[in-house]
This record gives C-alpha cells, sequence and structure tokens, in this order.
C-alpha cells in the first residue's frame, strides 16, 4: 500500500502525525510522508488516519 498527501488539501492540523508517527511527520506548513509504502503493520493505522483527515488530504492506493 501507498500513501501521499494532497498539499493543496493539507491544513496541518497534525492529526495524522500523531495516529501514525512512524509514516506521517509535521512539515513546516503540511503533513508529509515518510514512508511512502505504508509496513504491513501499519496499513490499518493509516487507512484509520485517512478516513479522519478533516480535509481528506491523505491518498491511500
Amino acid at each position: 500500500m501507498k500513501v501521499r498527501i494532497d498539499a493543496d488539501a493539507c491544513t496541518g492540523c497534525g492529526l495524522c502525525e500523531e495516529s501514525v508517527p512512524d509514516v506521517f511527520k509535521m512539515g513546516d506548513d503540511i503533513a508529509e510522508v515518510i514512508k511512502d509504502t505504508v509496513p504491513a503493520n501499519l496499513e490499518d493505522d493509516v487507512k484509520d488516519a485517512a478516513d479522519n483527515c478533516p480535509t481528506e488530504a491523505i491518498i491511500v492506493e
């Protein structure tokens, strides 16, 4: 599974980093993906983060 952030949609709320710090981190203004290929043990957590993102900026592929 791959994940990315839609930079135009991200507001930098930090929810994804709080939820899955092994995959997401906060950059200067928006969230960044630090592991674009998600480890199998974190896939459910990343899907939950995407579902809970208030601006739907997390794109799971």
